[in-house]
């Protein structure tokens, strides 16, 4: 796959803040001359658990069309990435895609070919006011030293509840990750999408797909 030097920087900047949030896997696709790479931050680990689901997503343009639709390591792919960001050669470059092809059910998650309905623009200084507060929620709701699974749980619970106050759809993992993953820009404003269960934020920096997780006995 063809893309330009400054573009597999900014996939391996996006895969390395991924990796701060969850590590895992990705899934990319590339149709034409564009491809998209999706990462997950939270999704139910079983059928009816109430966990939300939230995907952030960059795209970058192609030097040349390609079709790929693949699941990929994320620490594969950063390792190429990050092999591609240190070359100083002109021109294009060509990102050789790991072979491994692990199984996560979160990426037949991904909303493919929705016809969303546009929401209205928010203003990004007000989504990053709000991702501070989410932060400090997540603090307050951890036991002292937690294990992973008391830390996906605390994190899943704050971030499932409802943010009113950045408008209806929206809940508090939202700002947070979409501050977390470098997607919001200070003074600017984000576009916000809907369709059916699903939310679409539409930033300076990529794009976070969320769906609520089920209330608890629901």
């Amino acid at each position: 796959m063809l893309l330009d030097l400054q573009d597999a920087r900014d996939l391996d900047q996006f895969l390395t803040r991924a990796v701060g949030v969850r590590d895992g896997v990705a899934r990319l696709i590339a149709r034409g001359p564009v491809a998209a790479l999706h990462v997950a931050a939270a999704f139910p680990l079983m059928l009816g658990a109430p966990a939300p689901v939230f995907i952030a997503q960059r795209g970058v343009r192609l030097a040349t069309p390609a079709e790929l639709d693949v699941v990929v390591p994320v620490a594969e792919l950063r390792d190429r990435l990050a092999r591609l960001a240190r070359t100083e050669v002109s021109g294009p470059a060509q990102l050789d895609v790991p072979p491994s092809r692990p199984s996560a059910p979160w990426t037949s998650l991904v909303p493919l070919g929705v016809a969303w309905e546009e929401r209205g623009t928010v203003p990004d200084d007000a989504w990053v006011a709000a991702a501070r507060g989410v932060a400090s929620r997540v603090q307050e709701a951890l036991p002292q030293d937690p294990g992973q699974p008391l830390v996906f749980a605390a994190r899943d619970a704050v971030w499932n509840s409802p943010e009113e106050s950045l408008g209806e759809g929206v809940i508090s993992g939202a700002p947070f990750l979409a501050h977390a993953y470098g997607f919001l820009a200070p003074g600017q404003s984000s576009r916000r999408f809907a369709a059916g269960a699903w939310q679409r934020l539409s930033a300076h920096g990529g794009t976070l797909l969320w769906r609520a997780g089920a209330s608890p006995g629901a």
